[in-house]
């Protein structure tokens, strides 16, 4: 005859359960529906302003400046000549552009917003003038610059 080995379990009396997984998976799903619901503002937190209490004042926004150099290094602003034709190649602190700039900037200044510049440039112009151009537009300390360049119409 066979014997028979006999098993003994011991009993235990605590049985447990490991719910760290389950907490876990509960404050996720918690986070979830946090995220993805919204609130909904009640009438009283909602921020409402009387038309008597609204400034009337309205402030249009500044063009930006397009500043133009010919080919014979004549400058215009809007369409207005400045400057005339430049002296010779020589460098020139073109004092008339230079106060048209500066009131340009005020302006700006005054409605809070930046100074914006459109230079356009002759390809066959003297490259001085534009030189000049530049210097004027950084003594003033205007940064913000867009430089193109033109071809006139024969």
């Amino acid at each position: 005859m066979a014997r028979r080995a006999r098993i003994t379990l011991e009993n235990d009396e605590d049985p447990e359960l490991d719910i760290s997984s389950l907490i876990d998976v509960s404050f996720l799903l918690l986070i979830y529906f946090i995220v993805t619901s919204t609130l909904q503002k009640r009438e009283t937190d909602l921020g409402i302003t009387l038309p008597s209490t609204v400034p009337t004042e309205s402030t249009d926004p500044v063009d930006p400046l397009a500043i133009k150099i010919s080919v014979d290094g004549a400058i215009t602003v809007d369409e207005i000549e400045l400057e005339g034709p430049s002296p010779g190649g020589e460098p020139s602190t073109v004092p008339a552009l230079r106060t048209r700039l500066e009131e340009y900037k005020t302006q700006t200044e005054l409605v809070n917003e930046k100074p914006m510049v459109v230079l356009a440039a002759a390809d066959e112009g003297k490259t001085q003038r534009f030189i000049d151009v530049v210097n004027a537009l950084a003594s003033v300390k205007i940064q913000s610059i867009t430089m193109t360049g033109f071809r006139e119409e024969q």
